[in-house]
């Protein structure tokens, strides 16, 4: 077999697609260019589950949420689960972990991993940071608290920020391997533009406030939309967010991915220092989006708007895939698995659900509709006990409601080019099977902000899309192979006492 190639996946948290230039967006990523104009760049990524834990544990095993288990974030990788990196290792790799986690066990770490460095998001409010308030002493803010003042580094220089330290990490690790026979595996996992938004100078300035373009907001839109969105924009005193708010964590937000870009530019320039371009595939993508201001939110929540679960995805390997290709095909990050082991050389385990990506070689037809999930089965967060907890206008932290809402009911999304409907059991049988349903135009109405779950003039579609759904769900259950009850040689050894 031809020499197996060296792996980098760069991931991201919590970066919306649409916030780079790639996507229609303002943040300009000439790194990313870069990656894009070496290999393929897919327009319409999805994530499976717009929550940290799970969306990682799907992007390593390429398997629906459903089926590996990890439903919310206190669910890391399930010990039953063949996952990339126990498969590369197997095949030989040397693997290498820089970043925030969110993902593995300690017990990965130590049998798969060979180095592992981890940094998270830091302190709301770190060494040399200067809050930045777009309504002084309105909001409370606190390591537990509801974080509506948003921060920027002012002193601490770029290269103590955790960006840099783990994408420096990263670099000295190819240096030291570089040299061997062994092919290397590293998941560089940086922790922007997750919250706290804060980013060192120059990058703090780069897109002003006044600068950032605002999302359109309707009065009453929530009122349309499932009550788990209400409940969410109530606990986090959203109902009354302003466009200073919004436009002040943009441009912060959107400094973040500024810098990022140039560590991503970094880790290019390590590659090319070292003579290993060629033999090397990049991936670049993120594990969910942010709202940013749309539907009048901010950060991420058991909701499946385009902001939360269209990510940005590239793939390149010089001399081996298309390259300065934009794919319009539905994907999803459980494809970037398959995708990989294929690339390698390497056999996928039993139970994979994702599938090599649009425009790789061996690709299967592109889907026709893509799907995301969210929550664990648990019973509804309601408005009722919000309120009455939370009254209106109460501050302090409300930690335990925002945990039991990502374990909430099992919200479930499927969406093809140009329509979007998704469906949860919460409320099943109340008299209106509408009442946890959304339905979207996505042709008519991108900002995903007219609910027509309720129109029965849509009613066809509504339909056609709630079969398409259910099929999936019944496609996916049970990925991996049982045993057939008519296998008489094992029948004969039950027989003889052997356990079922």
């Amino acid at each position: 077999m031809a020499k197996q190639p060296h792996i980098v996946v760069v991931m991201t948290d919590q970066q919306k697609a649409t916030a780079i230039d790639h996507y229609g967006g303002p943040v300009r990523t000439p790194n990313l260019a870069r990656l894009g104009a070496e290999g393929l760049l897919y327009e319409r990524a999805f994530t499976p589950h717009p929550l940290c834990v799970p969306a990682r544990v799907s992007f390593w095993t390429g398997r629906w949420p459903h089926s590996h288990g990890a439903r919310t974030n206190e669910i890391p990788m399930p010990r039953t689960e063949t996952h990339l990196a126990q498969v590369l290792h197997a095949h030989g790799y040397r693997l290498g972990h820089f970043g925030k986690n969110h993902c593995f066990t300690q017990e990965d770490f130590d049998r798969y991993f060979d180095c592992v460095f981890l940094a998270g998001h830091g302190d709301v409010i770190a060494p040399g940071v200067t809050m930045v308030n777009s309504g002084p002493g309105k909001w409370p803010a606190g390591p537990r608290g509801i974080r509506r003042p948003l921060a920027r580094v002012r002193r601490e220089p770029p290269e103590e920020s955790a960006t840099y330290r783990v994408t420096e990490r990263a670099a000295r690790f190819l240096e030291e391997q570089a040299s061997g026979q062994q092919p290397l595996c590293l998941w560089v996992s940086i922790p922007d533009p997750h919250t706290p938004l804060q980013v060192p100078e120059p990058y703090a300035s780069k897109y002003p406030p006044e600068s950032v373009p605002l999302p359109p907001w309707i009065a009453g839109e929530l009122d349309t939309k499932p009550e788990r969105q209400r409940v969410y924009s109530h606990l986090l005193a959203y109902d009354d967010l302003r466009e200073d708010d919004v436009r002040l964590a943009a441009s912060i937000y959107y400094g973040m991915i500024d810098f990022l870009d140039q560590r991503v530019g970094f880790l290019l320039d390590t590659l090319e220092r070292l003579g290993l371009r060629e033999d090397t595939v990049v991936v670049f993508t993120s594990d969910h989006g942010d709202y940013l201001g749309e539907h009048r939110l901010l950060g991420k929540s058991n909701a499946f708007y385009d902001c939360l679960t269209h990510v940005p995805l590239l793939l390149s390997w010089p001399g081996h895939l298309p390259t300065g290709e934009r794919r319009p095909e539905l994907v999803s990050t459980i494809d970037v698995m398959p995708t990989v082991l294929s690339l390698a050389g390497v056999p996928l385990p039993p139970g994979v659900q994702g599938q090599p990506l649009p425009g790789t070689p061996g690709a299967p037809p592109a889907r026709d509709a893509i799907f995301a999930e969210y929550g664990a089965g648990g019973p509804a967060v309601t408005m009722a006990a919000a309120e009455r907890l939370y009254p209106p206008g109460s501050e302090g932290p409300r930690p335990a409601l925002l945990r039991e809402r990502e374990g909430e009911g099992r919200a479930k999304m499927v969406r093809t080019l140009g329509a979007k409907y998704t469906h949860d059991t919460l409320h099943a049988g109340a008299g209106n099977n509408t009442a946890d349903d959304e339905l979207y135009d996505l042709d008519a109405d991108p900002w995903e902000l007219t609910n027509l779950a309720g129109d029965p003039r849509r009613a066809g579609l509504l339909a056609e899309l709630r079969l398409r759904l259910l099929d999936w769900c019944m496609e996916t259950e049970d990925a991996r192979p049982v045993p057939l009850f008519y296998d008489t040689a094992r029948l004969k050894e039950i027989g003889r006492g052997a356990q079922p």
